[in-house]
């Protein structure tokens, strides 16, 4: 018996077995997960996701001063965005990346409805997710920003992206400014990591709509080659038939949720 009792204290101090205590359980993961829910998230959805005070400001026509913009900051990971500034305003039409909880029918998928997900279709977990919005296909460059507020750079592990209802109801059946997917249709939206300087750490693609398929489900992306980084820009890359002599004629909105973010 004590032979026995010596083997096994000789396995476990070797390392042989997974485990030797009941006490232990499974490791704890080795990045944070913001998931955009709570309080401090659920004040961050406009309550008109169309024209709101929040995206837009009092006037509806954006924000005229850097006072009072929509922004928001993880407290944890200290993620952030906040709008986009053109020509001295700041709106969500310029680019951002807003908190949604939103839902409609795919067919009534429209700029009024731009934050909103497909019925039936849930926030990978929790109710909340959030709608990045813009691009830049060589003119003008709305691309929304995901950054740090602190400025130190971190390595984004990855995250989950689906269409909104507004993108699905356009490439199922064209509307005013788009034209409905073909067989040879593509939309990719691009990640690209950024250091301190602005330069380019590498791009991560996935694909939205591949020929007249749409991507209706939560998808992962992995982000992990891109390395640590102080930003990250999302766009497009496209087929011709997506574009019009004004550029980029698809709707440019991607839904996120549960970016992780290793510690």
């Amino acid at each position: 018996m004590k032979k026995y009792f010596y083997l096994l204290a000789l396995v476990c101090a070797t390392g042989f077995l997974a485990s030797c205590s009941e006490d232990d359980g499974p490791e704890e993961p080795n990045y944070e997960t913001v998931d955009f829910e709570g309080d401090y998230w659920n004040a961050l959805i406009d309550p008109n996701q169309g024209t709101g005070k929040l995206l837009y400001g009092e006037s509806g026509m954006g924000f005229t001063e850097d006072n009072g913009v929509y922004e928001w900051t993880d407290e944890t990971t200290k993620l952030h965005s906040k709008l986009n500034e053109s020509y001295g305003s700041w709106a969500y039409w310029n680019g951002g990346v807003a908190v949604s909880n939103y839902h409609c029918d795919i067919a009534n998928g429209s700029p009024t409805t731009q934050l909103s997900l497909p019925t039936g279709t849930a926030a990978h977990s929790g109710k909340n997710f959030v709608v990045a919005y813009g691009y830049n296909d060589g003119g003008w460059d709305s691309c929304p920003v995901i950054d740090f507020k602190d400025g130190v750079a971190r390595k984004i592990k990855g995250l989950w992206v689906t269409n909104n209802s507004y993108f699905l109801n356009s490439l199922s059946n064209g509307d005013s400014y788009n034209s409905a997917a073909t067989e040879a249709t593509f939309i990719d939206v691009t990640f690209e990591g950024f250091d301190a300087a602005g330069l380019s750490q590498g791009k991560v693609k996935c694909h939205l709509q591949d020929g007249k398929t749409s991507l209706t489900d939560w998808k992962y992306v992995d982000l992990s080659s891109l390395g640590a980084v102080n930003s990250l820009k999302i766009n497009y890359e496209f087929s011709d038939d997506q574009k019009n002599s004004y550029g980029f004629s698809a709707p440019a909105y991607v839904a996120i949720d549960d970016v992780q973010i290793y510690k």
